[in-house]
Order: C-alpha cells, then structure tokens, then sequence
C-alpha cells in the first residue's frame, strides 16, 4: 500500500533526524580518546601546564554528575511538555557545554563544559527512544529503535577519525556545530500523538497520527482507539508501584542497566590497547580505538536488521552468551599466558559485536515498549538515575577493581555476570517483536484475556482490547 510505506519512510527519516541527538552523545564519548594525547602535551591546548592521568579520569566521567543531575530533571520534562519539545530543549546543554569547552582557558572550563554535555545526554538517552515508540507502527518499532545505539556508536566513531588528524579546537568546534543542525532538522516532525492523545489534544493526535501513517485516516483512526482510556492526569513517584505491571518493568529496567554496566564492555573498552599490545599487534592508539568503533558501529547496524526478526529476546540472551564465552578466554589468556595471539583479537572483536547488536541497543527498545506512556518518562529517568550513577562509579573506581582481582580475575567476574544474565534474559523478559504496546502491558500485568478484534491495515497489526484492560492509571 502506498501510504503504508509513505508512513514508513516518514518513520524512518523522523528517527534518522531525532537521532541525530544520539550523535551528539556519541561525540561526548569519542572526543576525550583522541584528545587526551593533546591535554597531555607540552604546551596544552587549554590551561598552562598538561593534565595528569587523574584529571583526564575527571574529563572522561565528570560527565556522569551531568547525566546524574539530568535524570531527576528530564522525564518529568518530557511528560509536561512533550517528546518532540524536550528533543529541542536537549540541545540546549550540548550547545552550551561544547561552546564552555571551545572557548576554555583552564581546566576547571573543561570539567563545566562535560557536565553540561552529560546533562545533555540523560536527555536523549531518556526521551529519544520513547519519541520513537511512540511514533512507530508495531511491525519496525523496533528497528527504529536500534537507531539509538547505531548514531552513538557512529559519533564516537566520527570522533576517533576527525580527532586523529584534526585539533583541538577543529574538533570541538565540529562537536558544537552538530546539536544546532539538528535543532533545525528535527523541528520539522509533528509531535508524538500518544503525548498529545494523554494531554487530551485528540485532534492534534490524530493529525500527528495521520502524518506518521503516510496520510491514511482510516489506519490513523483505527490507531487511535488502542488510546482510549489513557489517563491525562500528572502522575508522581507513587504511581510507580501502584501496579503490577510497572513495578515488573521497573525490576526489568533495573536488570537492564546492570547488565549493561556489569557484562564487560567497561573492562574491554579499558584495555583496548593492552589487549592489542599483549597480541603483538602494535597497532598505535588511534588506529586501535577506529577498530573497535568500527566494530561496534557495524554490529548496531546488524541490531537494526534483526530486532524486528529475530526477536528481542533472542538477540539479547544471545548478545549475554556470546559476551561471556569471549570473557572466559580473554580471561584463561590472562591468567595462563597462553601463547596464542588471536585469542585476545578474536575475543575483543566477539565481545564489542555481541553488546552492539544485543545488550547494548535491545534494552533501550525494551524499556520503551514495558510502560505505559503516562509514567514512561518518569520510570526510565528512575532508571537511568541507577544506570548514571553506576557508570560514574565504574570509570572511577575501575582501576581499584583490577588491583582486587587482577586483569583475569575481572573477565571472569564479568563473564560469570553474562551467564547470570542470560538465565535472567530467559526467565523473566518478555518477547515484544511486532506486538501492539497494549498486547505488552498487557501481559506485564499478568492479564491473558482474550483479545476482541484482530485487525490489519497497510502491514500494522491493530488489536483492539476490552475496555477493562485499558483502564487508566489511579
């Protein structure tokens, strides 16, 4: 049908455009690897004396107390103000954070100037994938959602590169220039029309709706009852264990960002360049760094191609198990010298490809999809506050953690972490590929009534549910 894919490709430039926000939180990650040789330097691009390795520490996770501060801040934004609202006002902390950076004298100008930017990147990472679930028919909601961890893998990728053979200022100056494009790119889309529908705007959402939908009013319509019932009252704290299926979501949540934050990825990162010593590869720092975000950027576009495939919950356990097996030998290969140089290559190439086409973009689409979209911004930016904060804590006391247990010590703790977390993939996440968002929730509230119409229009499957399942929030 024509107006199906219409709609589709309106879907798909809305979530190129919104995520030009994730570029931006790329750039933040990518920026301190090539310019961390340069602080360093004699004479430095900022401040008169180069910075120490602690104060680089400081640069790379200060940007953590930002994203912390941030997570109190923008879910209760978006849900007042709107998604599409909210994505402009993030840029707003890139703008000003990277501006603070290109014009910085001294060291304490940087230190503001990332805590701006991590401000920033709360922001998208809490609204971004919940504009497109929101927008996304049910059959590519989750490829879209892919997209998130795609564009910041190919900002920070983009940062290794142009850092490589650019300055500091040419660097940053590009890195300030990218959230003001997008600003003028993005405020062109409507606004989400579950927001506007939960605001009372039927009309509005209708419209927005019927843009989304390749202008076919009747599959607009059709989409529109799926949102009868939904409260318009402001909602609190409280209402996040008021029922049964939130406070599932929010345990999943949880189990999320700890998987995110214990399966690895920090401790293969960190020894990146160990790892390719160890080998015998002697490939410099830069070219080290541009191999793994390549890895990483090709593996989220796998995400995009299997999530609506494949399935949530197979690319994750899948991502879970495929990080463990490569942390078990990168730690045999640590603890007994073993005498195989492909081991550490192959095992860094695994773990990078497994977390960027599963544990790393799937629990971002999840997280979207398992609540309901009264109390969805508040109950990510609850847990992205856990996430924030265990990041912060883990780039700080990171090196602690190895003196404890040494170098192979760490990748079987890690990788003991990934088996833990497949069991939990199998055990307790649900499979959401191509199902409506009521169908998820619900199953999260442990309702199993039979569904009263089963309708499809233009390859978007439309279930009407009974009116008890569809009850507003108290």
């Amino acid at each position: 049908m024509k107006t199906d894919r219409i709609g589709k490709w309106r879907q798909f430039l809305a979530a190129i455009l919104a995520n030009l926000a994730a570029f931006c939180v790329g750039t933040m990650l990518g920026w301190t690897s090539p310019m961390q040789p340069l602080l360093e330097s004699d004479p430095p691009p900022v401040g008169s004396t180069p910075m120490t390795r602690e104060e680089i520490s400081w640069i790379g996770s200060i940007n953590f107390i930002g994203a912390i501060t941030g997570t109190f801040v923008w879910g209760r934004v978006s849900d007042r103000f709107g998604r599409k609202t909210t994505g402009l006002i993030i840029a707003l902390p890139f703008v000003i954070g990277w501006t603070v950076i290109l014009f910085a004298y001294n060291h304490v100008l940087l230190y503001v100037g990332r805590v701006c930017i991590g401000f920033g990147c709360s922001g998208v990472i809490i609204n971004t994938p919940m504009f497109l679930t929101e927008i996304s028919q049910d059959s590519i909601r989750g490829s879209l959602g892919s997209f998130l961890m795609m564009f910041i893998n190919t900002g920070c990728l983009f940062c290794y590169i142009i850092g490589s053979f650019t300055s500091f200022h040419t660097l940053t100056g590009i890195c300030l220039l990218i959230p003001i494009i997008y600003v003028a790119c993005f405020s062109w889309f409507p606004e989400s029309p579950v927001f506007l529908y939960t605001k009372g705007s039927k009309e509005k959402a209708q419209k927005s709706l019927q843009w989304y939908r390749g202008d076919d009013p009747a599959q607009a319509e059709k989409e529109l009852i799926l949102l009868e019932g939904r409260s318009k009252k402001s909602v609190g704290y409280r209402t996040l264990i008021q029922s049964r299926g939130t406070i599932k979501a929010l345990l999943l949540g949880f189990g999320f960002i700890f998987g995110q934050q214990f399966c690895g990825i920090l401790a293969i990162l960190t020894y990146t360049v160990t790892i390719f010593k160890e080998s015998g590869s002697g490939l410099p720092p830069h070219v080290s760094a541009i191999m793994v975000g390549t890895l990483q950027l090709v593996s989220s576009l796998l995400s995009i191609v299997l999530v609506d495939k494949a399935g949530r919950r197979i690319l994750l356990g899948t991502s879970y198990a495929a990080m463990g097996l490569s942390l078990f030998a990168l730690g045999a290969y640590f603890k007994f010298s073993l005498p195989y140089a492909w081991i550490p290559i192959t095992s860094l190439s695994l773990h990078v490809i497994s977390y960027s086409f599963g544990a790393g973009p799937v629990p971002f689409i999840l997280m979207s999809e398992i609540f309901p979209a009264q109390v969805r911004g508040l109950a990510i930016s609850v847990i992205q506050l856990l996430g924030t904060s265990l990041s912060f804590a883990s780039v700080k006391l990171f090196p602690s953690f190895v003196s404890l247990l040494g170098q192979s010590g760490c990748f079987f703790f890690y990788g003991g972490c990934c088996l833990g977390l497949v069991f939990f993939t199998l055990l307790a996440v649900p499979e959401t590929k191509g199902r409506t968002l009521q169908s998820i929730l619900r199953q999260m509230n442990g309702d199993s009534g039979d569904e009263v119409t089963d309708m499809v229009s233009g390859g978007n499957k439309i279930v009407i549910m009974p009116k008890k399942e569809l009850e507003p929030i108290k």
